[in-house]
């Protein structure tokens, strides 16, 4: 009513006219409009420090306490701003994110120092040992189940269940193909994209014995990642998401070709783990039956050992939701090696070396942006490295991180192991 009297008074329009009617008054939208930039004047003021602040911390957390990087390694300042958002993103998702990036300062400003600790290594074998007898529950074996007998899920509700058919069982082995194997120097060998462009594949091929996690390819990123493959694993759900189930005759033919690529490796099928992977598992279990004697790879089906695995986990104050692959393929390492060396162990979507973007696995199509597919994983993974990264700075492993032809970290800690 103010707007429509100082119209009705100043104006040469009636204060009957529709805009005054309507509730129109320049006074008021002019007003809205000086407020509206002013905030966001001070949205942009308060974003900026924000930004300033973010700037101090990382650059004295992790840019002032890192040296220059070798020839290979950009410099500290292109590092900061390629890995600007992830860092930031993490070091607020998650506490652990500073403590880790830390001790990954510390390991690369001491990298020549590192040496194979055999007592830290063997104490930490026995603590595993303590809560799994790995060796005997690698797989399930012919003698060890029945025809018709349930199998219940490691993560799944207990009212679900597989039955033990005679297709099944006839795939077993006799026995365990880990039982009284002995290697002196394994490599586990995960997909993180910090591989990617890191030449290490050279180093992979001469270990004794070479781990891989869900069925990884290898031969197109032999430069970075090597060839060798003596275990892998493979979660069922790769035969949906590679090879359509095994719908056509073209998607077999490729599961063929791909298996015989493995040769004599041991093919770990955790069929176990989750209920929803039932479907798959009898296709899995038709398809080797009908190519029995045609490939050479070693099959080992896992029973329900992960609430062992997991209970030595917890010691070590890790207990997500589901253990990794590669925290998996670790623990089975500790009860077959004398050393663990550890390659694509880093959960980040950045390059520590360069600063540059990663993908979140090595073989990601170009252009993938790094990115958390479950909830919670950026704490479950900064834990996981952290485990790892103790380990390490106790010398009970080596966890290559840098490119190996660049600051050679993993050359020198192979060369004081021996």
């Amino acid at each position: 009513m103010r707007c429509a009297w100082v119209l009705a008074v100043y104006s040469p329009w009636p204060a009957t006219d529709p805009l005054v009617r309507g509730g129109w008054c320049p006074q008021r939208g002019r007003m809205v409009r000086i407020a509206s930039a002013l905030g966001l004047v001070m949205f942009s003021v308060a974003l900026l420090i924000l930004s300033l602040i973010s700037y101090v911390s990382i650059k004295k957390d992790f840019l002032l306490s890192t040296p220059r990087y070798g020839p290979n390694g950009g410099s500290r300042m292109s590092m900061f701003h390629t890995g600007f958002r992830s860092q930031l993103a993490m070091k607020y998702l998650d506490p652990a994110f500073t403590a880790l990036t830390n001790a990954l300062s510390e390991d690369l400003q001491n990298s020549s120092k590192w040496s194979y600790n055999r007592t830290a290594f063997i104490k930490l074998k026995k603590e595993i040992a303590q809560y799994i007898d790995i060796p005997h529950n690698f797989t399930l074996t012919r003698g060890s189940v029945r025809i018709g007998q349930l199998m219940h899920y490691d993560y799944s509700s207990h009212k679900y269940v597989y039955s033990i058919g005679e297709n099944f069982r006839s795939l077993l082995p006799e026995t365990s193909p880990i039982l009284n194997k002995h290697y002196n120097v394994c490599a586990v060998v995960g997909n993180s994209g910090i591989l990617t462009g890191s030449r290490c594949g050279p180093q992979i091929e001469k270990f004794d014995f070479v781990f891989r996690c869900n069925f990884a390819p290898t031969e197109i990123f032999k430069k970075d990642v090597g060839r060798r493959t003596n275990m892998t694993t493979f979660n069922p759900s790769i035969l949906e998401k590679y090879y359509n189930n095994l719908l056509t005759v073209q998607d077999r033919n490729n599961f063929f070709l791909s298996l015989k690529k493995l040769d004599g490796a041991i093919l770990w099928i955790p069929a176990f783990f989750f209920h929803t992977s039932a479907t798959v598992t009898r296709t899995l279990v038709d398809f080797f039956v009908e190519h029995r004697g045609q490939l050479k790879v070693q099959l080992a089906w896992p029973g329900n050992i992960m609430q062992y695995i997991n209970n030595y986990w917890k010691t070590k104050h890790l207990s997500p939701k589901r253990l990794s692959t590669g925290i998996l393929m670790y623990t089975l390492a500790s009860s077959m090696c004398d050393q663990i060396h550890l390659y694509g162990f880093w959960p980040f979507g950045w390059d520590p070396n360069t600063g540059k973007e990663l993908p979140y696995h090595y073989y990601d199509k170009k252009g993938t942006k790094f990115t958390y597919q479950v909830a919670g994983v950026p704490s479950a993974a900064c834990r996981v490295q952290t485990a790892l990264q103790d380990a390490h700075a106790g010398n009970a492993e080596a966890l290559a991180l840098p490119l190996c032809l660049g600051p050679k970290l993993h050359q020198e800690q192979t060369s004081n192991s021996s």
